[in-house]
């Protein structure tokens, strides 16, 4: 069903390429399969599109944790909070800081999963 779901948004993106809503579907439909490499490349074509687009910052900075780029999902998260702070965005300011928090966790040599 994925894979259909992103065929559809790949169409839509192309007749649209300054939606920020297909691209984030099309992110999430990524998601769902593990496929990161592509999801963040949608992610940051929502940023493009809408800076201020928060959930983006979140599931982007995510999607970078899970390729193992710690450092840039920590700046990605920062600027997101950072946007959070500026647009009244607090539950999004919130999450962005627990994840943050937790990257803060897992770098240290004393933590356990």
């Amino acid at each position: 069903m994925s894979q259909s779901r992103i065929d559809a948004f790949t169409a839509m993106a192309k007749d649209q390429p300054d939606n920020e809503m297909i691209w984030y579907g099309l992110a999430n439909e990524y998601t769902k399969l593990e496929r990161w490499d592509e999801a963040v490349e949608a992610l940051r074509n929502v940023i493009r599109i809408k800076p201020d687009y928060t959930a983006a910052y979140q599931l982007l900075g995510t999607q970078l944790m899970n390729l193992g780029q710690r450092e840039e999902a920590r700046r990605v998260w920062t600027e997101g909070i950072e946007v959070a702070n500026r647009t009244g965005a607090w539950k999004a300011r919130q999450h962005m800081e627990g994840l943050l928090a937790g990257s803060e966790s897992e770098a240290d040599p004393g933590f356990c999963n």
